[in-house]
């Protein structure tokens, strides 16, 4: 469901592909920049509330802190699961209990 607080939605499959628009510089609901912050709704993690569509505090809620940086869920986190996404999210997904999740980038060509 779309929320009306104007926040990005993608599902984990979406965030974990590097080449989703969500992950490129200038792609739809993507960064203007390199060094850009952005926030995305994960509809599809355990701690989303999928009927939700004016209250923040009940959406899984992931910050990117720049290009290249792992997306990561710091609300209402006991335990930090760690991921790098699979060379293929559909095929192999990511957990939906993931706290901070690495896209699938070849991280080698960053700097």
């Amino acid at each position: 469901m779309a929320n009306n607080l104007n926040i990005p939605e993608r599902t984990l499959a979406q965030v974990s592909e590097s080449t989703n628009s969500i992950n490129i510089i200038g792609g739809v609901d993507g960064r203007l920049s390199a060094y850009q912050p952005l926030v995305v709704r994960i509809t599809d993690h355990v701690d989303d509330d999928n009927g939700e569509a004016d209250d923040a505090t009940l959406m899984a809620l992931f910050v990117s802190s720049r290009h290249g940086e792992p997306w990561k869920k710091d609300a209402n986190v006991l335990v930090h699961k760690v991921i790098k996404a699979d060379a293929d999210p559909v095929a192999n997904p990511t957990d939906t209990d993931v706290s901070v999740l690495f896209p699938n980038y070849d991280y080698s060509t960053f700097e």
